[in-house]
């Protein structure tokens, strides 16, 4: 299977790159969990939200 995801013509070619790896990598290993937030969010807040789903996965014994 093949999946195509168009990126916003302002991203980088590196920060494009950087999203194909990680989805790549999230697919081979398991079920990604993907959400959609604010354009205006910070790394720091992105982080916590990943941090605070990666503690809920673990604790859930669902980590892949």
């Amino acid at each position: 299977m093949q999946i195509e995801v168009v990126v916003p013509d302002d991203w980088t070619p590196g920060l494009t790159l950087a999203m194909q790896q990680l989805l790549q990598r999230a697919f081979r290993s398991g079920y990604p969990i993907i959400t959609v937030i604010r354009p205006d969010a910070t790394a720091e807040q992105i982080q916590d939200v990943y941090q605070r789903i990666g503690t809920v996965v673990q604790e859930s014994g669902l980590t892949a």
